[in-house]
């Protein structure tokens, strides 16, 4: 059973005030705090530090939800002195029949928990159960979820010799089907490489790119030439990821179309990558080669364009962080240098190779 918790509170509650309140609720629920999915309050709340800071404390999302929306949820407890102060008559039963997702009130387990602080503050929660039919996801598989993402790595090394059986080609195949595309596209063409000669071939284009890379690359180019960049020879499987032909899809990419159609892609190829993570094994996004040449030799029809070479298969170890910056080529950015608001206020970006 998954959960969801509706809060409100005076101004100022502390922490502390919330945090009993929420624990004396869900003792009284039956149900502990790892199968909520999600807490919410109203948006006038939306800067309380304890709520926010319970919330962050417990690892749920919190989201708040305004008064014309939680006005409109049927409660068995309304109140107009609520009303009064928010302008609905639900705060926390309302919301956490929003969070939960839930058909009617009848998902209500606790319908108001009511606790007044020793400070005199007062705070209200109620719980919900998630409706079943939405796919809502608790602590523990959001912390997977978070995993995974945190454990992707752009994998070079991989154990030679190795195969992959059907089931677990399958279940990369149905996560990459499962990406976004722009106007549901879905622009990517895959070819499967099982031609032991095809795959020589491949990796001498591949070699080819390198050697012209290592020399564009000046000063850095034994640095480079120190690198292993490429798995293309000993991975498991190696699959050719190709943007197809255009069909004319004008949904969404008008102003942009091949834009769109290389983020599909790229989506896609990232859906792929998250999968095989989660199924223990590397893949790496080769991307040195020859368009014209890695065309000629998949034999792509005009329009067609190979975007990558991607190497999956068993790894002797993951990289405990990205390879290029434990090999000290390149850092990543700090997410102030990534993240701005309303306006472009960015440094101009440094030229590294």
């Amino acid at each position: 059973m998954r959960i969801a918790i509706g809060l409100g509170c005076d101004r100022g509650t502390p922490q502390a005030t919330l945090a009993r309140a929420v624990d004396e609720a869900l003792a009284r629920s039956g149900f502990a705090e790892a199968e909520v999915v999600a807490a919410a309050s109203i948006t006038l709340k939306a800067d309380e530090p304890g709520l926010c800071g319970l919330a962050r404390s417990r690892g749920w999302p919190l989201r708040f939800y305004p008064a014309e929306l939680l006005m409109e949820v049927a409660v068995p407890n309304p109140s107009e002195t609520v009303r009064r102060y928010t302008g609905t008559p639900s705060v926390s039963e309302a919301a956490a029949l929003l969070a939960a997702q839930a058909e009617d009130a009848s998902a209500l387990i606790v319908e108001k928990h009511r606790l007044k602080g020793l400070d005199g503050r007062n705070a209200t929660v109620s719980i919900a159960r998630a409706n079943p039919h939405r796919g809502l996801f608790n602590a523990a598989e959001r912390q997977a979820a978070q995993r995974v993402l945190a454990a992707r790595r752009d994998m070079r090394h991989f154990q030679p010799g190795c195969l992959i059986d059907d089931a677990t080609r399958e279940r990369l195949q149905i996560a990459l089907m499962q990406a976004p595309s722009v106007g549901l596209m879905q622009p990517w063409r895959v070819l499967r490489i099982t031609d032991p000669v095809l795959r020589e071939r491949l990796a001498a284009i591949v070699i080819r790119e390198c050697e012209e890379t290592a020399r564009a690359m000046g000063e850095r180019e034994a640095a480079f030439r120190a690198l292993k960049v490429e798995g293309v020879r000993e991975a498991a499987e190696l699959w050719a990821v190709v943007l197809a032909p255009d069909d004319g899809t004008l949904f969404g990419r008008r102003t942009m179309p091949d834009e769109m159609a290389w983020c599909s892609v790229g989506a896609a190829v990232q859906n792929l990558w998250l999968a095989a993570r989660a199924e223990n094994l590397g893949l790496g996004w080769v991307s040195l080669f020859d368009p014209q040449a890695l065309a000629d030799a998949l034999g792509l029809p005009p329009g067609a364009m190979p975007l990558g070479l991607l190497c999956i298969g068993p790894v002797a170890a993951f990289y405990p962080g990205p390879m290029l910056t434990l090999a000290g080529w390149r850092s990543p950015r700090e997410a102030s240098a990534l993240f701005g608001e309303n306006r472009w206020a960015f440094a101009a970006p440094e030229h590294t190779g």
